[in-house]
């Protein structure tokens, strides 16, 4: 079967222009766990927020290799990754919020209209940022993007 490595900075670079994508993690059996979420790439990490109850915090926190695919009009890239959840927020001011903050701007590419509001939105719901840490690209980018 053939592969096709991609340079992880051009797929960066790709999926950086895409808002979503698919987290696979591992569950405790070993099975594979999906999960849609719309992302943002900061510097050389994948970034979204999610709520802390979902299966896919505890995969990652058990487990934290993952595979994080992309695919977008007819181009497709899986990133070979770890990753990380980040601390819940427990105050409106902090390094758990600042995590939180960034990919929201990084994600939404604008300033939130209230940031009062969407900081104690964050700590109400426990958000949490998964940030994940590509290793390798796979896949095909359709020569238009390039």
């Amino acid at each position: 079967m053939e592969v096709n490595p991609i340079e992880l900075s051009e797929a960066m670079a790709w999926a950086a222009d895409v808002r979503g994508g698919t987290l696979i993690t591992l569950r405790k059996d070993g099975r594979p766990q999906s999960s849609d979420v719309h992302h943002a790439v900061v510097d050389d990490t994948i970034v979204f927020s999610v709520l802390p109850n979902r299966a896919k915090v505890y995969n990652v926190e058990r487990d934290n290799r993952v595979v994080y695919h992309v695919s977008h009009e007819g181009s497709y890239v899986s990133f070979d990754s770890t990753a990380e959840v980040s601390p819940i927020p427990t105050e409106t001011h902090g390094p758990a919020m600042d995590v939180l903050i960034d990919a929201y701007r990084a994600a939404a590419k604008k300033e939130h209209p209230d940031w009062d509001e969407f900081r104690e939105a964050m700590v109400r719901e426990r958000r949490r940022v998964i940030i994940v840490k590509p290793a390798s690209a796979i896949g095909l980018i359709n020569p238009v993007w390039r």
